[in-house]
């Protein structure tokens, strides 16, 4: 709900009505990483200190403390009720301008036979291409320039999009020469990427994510790097032996685990890209070493909302049935 809303917060309130504190979607993605649920009670998430306003503000003043915390709400308050709320008017519009950048270029050896004659990319949804699925999802939050990383069989993925109008979005194209990784192709965008920051995901990776909040929430906690990571849960095929002094202790039958995993869905400041050599093969799990060896803030967005990655026959199939 916070993220649909237009002022994106939640004023929470006690029974008698008094103000409490507010809760924003990044309170809930924090309360996530620190082992909470989204059934936790929100007494256990919600900001019990935020910013707020009381009778007789200066107008100039409230604004420039909203700006330097990066705040663009903050609760009006009288006698401890809620009378209003103040807006800052500054969204972050120029947001809206920051590239996706669309990695497209695998050859897709997961999905053979189909990946034989097309690419991953194109392969059809419900008789849509997967990486339309993608921009379009994409593109309801706001965003409408895309560059589409592309390599294996990328004639027919230009010949499709061409410059992206038939979609209402801008679409530009880089190109491999030879396979980079799923980091390398960034390497090459150096001097395309004009804009302080960028986004960058897969063409098979489609989320319900607000990709608005997901960059809004890089830029207001200063990151180099923020990657959106995903809670699932894994399951041990084998029942799991406790020993202590050779004497089993206690066995749990295919016990399971909660872990986070990398969502390969990105924000990244433009400047980590000089931490790339021109057209090297590297993956995002070296790149992202190499940006923590060099002390870059990075940090993790956890999703609450659906994820599927199409990479594999299954997925896609458990993708078809969901929609």
């Amino acid at each position: 709900i916070i993220s649909f809303s237009k002022f994106k917060i939640c004023l929470v309130l006690n029974k008698s009505n008094f103000f409490k504190g507010v809760l924003v979607d990044g309170d809930i993605r924090r309360a996530l990483l620190n082992g909470k649920e989204l059934n936790s009670k929100i007494d256990d998430v919600f900001n019990s200190r935020p910013m707020i306003i009381k009778e007789g503000f200066i107008e100039k003043d409230v604004i420039d403390k909203l700006e330097a915390k990066n705040i663009f709400y903050a609760p009006l308050i009288k006698k401890n009720r809620v009378i209003g709320l103040f807006s800052s008017k500054v969204l972050l519009a120029e947001n809206i301008k920051i590239p996706v950048v669309i990695m497209c270029g695998g050859l897709g050896k997961r999905l053979r036979p189909i990946t034989q004659k097309i690419p991953k990319a194109l392969i059809k949804i419900n008789k849509i291409p997967m990486l339309s699925h993608v921009i379009k999802k994409i593109k309801n939050y706001g965003f409408g320039k895309f560059i589409l990383s592309t390599y294996y069989k990328s004639y027919l993925i230009k010949k499709f999009y061409q410059d992206g109008k038939n979609l209402g979005v801008e679409i530009h194209y880089s190109r491999e020469k030879t396979p980079l990784g799923t980091a390398g192709p960034m390497s090459l965008l150096k001097k395309k990427i004009k804009q302080k920051n960028f986004i960058m995901t897969n063409c098979d990776v489609i989320s319900e994510i607000n990709y608005k909040n997901f960059l809004d929430y890089h830029i207001k906690n200063n990151a180099d790097l923020t990657v959106g990571v995903k809670k699932i849960e894994l399951e041990n095929a084998f029942g799991k032996i406790y020993v202590k002094h050779s004497r089993i202790t206690n066995i749990i039958e295919k016990p399971k685990k909660t872990v986070l995993i990398n969502a390969a869905v990105y924000a990244i400041r433009t400047k980590c890209l000089t931490n790339l050599k021109y057209n090297q093969k590297i993956d995002m799990n070296e790149f992202i070493l190499k940006l923590l060896n060099s002390k870059k803030k990075i940090i993790a967005f956890p999703f609450y909302e659906s994820w599927y990655d199409l990479g594999t026959k299954d997925q896609l199939k458990s993708y078809n049935n969901y929609t």
